[in-house]
């Protein structure tokens, strides 16, 4: 089986928030939506969808007709989007932040059998928490969370929480919860039927 090695890009970071991860070949772009939330450290609570070119690929539970045609997430493989290295496609998250990233496909190898996939391998920076209003919201906090005598450091540090720190990518997380991948897929399963 090969391994796909990827790189992301989140858009309107300054300093560039990025990631490099692996992913097996016959992962479904449903299990790469989830992936990528881990290792950008969103936490799934908004709207996505892939654009692939003019095609858009997306949840078909979570969209309106307001958005055209689309494919649905579920029914493809990587390897029918990601077709060569060099492949790149926009992932769409939170549409209310705005919130773009670009991913390529940096390389096909062979899996090796005790390499656990999926798995990060490179990474700069936090990821912006959720609902922080965007390129524009997050600067401002990140301005905020850089100087300890701001007026609203204290009320800031209790929304986004002690150990959020915008200069560090936390590998080790990271790499606990794509462990869990299957798990988390399945919780998030649980919440159409309940």
């Amino acid at each position: 089986m090969n391994c796909l090695t990827f790189k992301i890009e989140l858009d309107d970071t300054d300093p560039k928030v990025t990631r490099s991860f692996k992913v097996a070949e016959n992962t479904t772009m449903y299990e790469f939506h989830h992936i990528v939330q881990i290792v950008m450290g969103w936490t799934n609570s908004h709207i996505y969808q892939f654009n692939v070119g003019e095609e858009v690929i997306a949840d078909s539970r979570l969209v309106d007709d307001e958005l055209g045609p689309i494919t649905e997430v579920k029914g493809l493989l990587l390897t029918d989007v990601f077709t060569k290295v060099g492949t790149a496609i926009v992932y769409k998250y939170d549409f209310g932040d705005g919130w773009e990233h670009k991913i390529e496909l940096m390389d096909i190898s062979t899996h090796q059998e005790a390499d656990v996939l999926p798995k990060i391998i490179g990474g700069e920076y936090a990821c912006p928490p959720e609902d922080c209003g965007g390129k524009y919201g997050y600067r401002e906090l990140k301005e905020v969370l850089m100087d300890a005598k701001h007026p609203e450091y204290k009320s800031t540090k209790v929304w986004v929480g002690p150990k959020v720190d915008p200069l560090v990518c936390d590998f080790n997380r990271i790499q606990k919860d794509l462990a869990k991948l299957k798990r988390l897929i399945d919780y998030y399963e649980k919440g159409f039927y309940e």
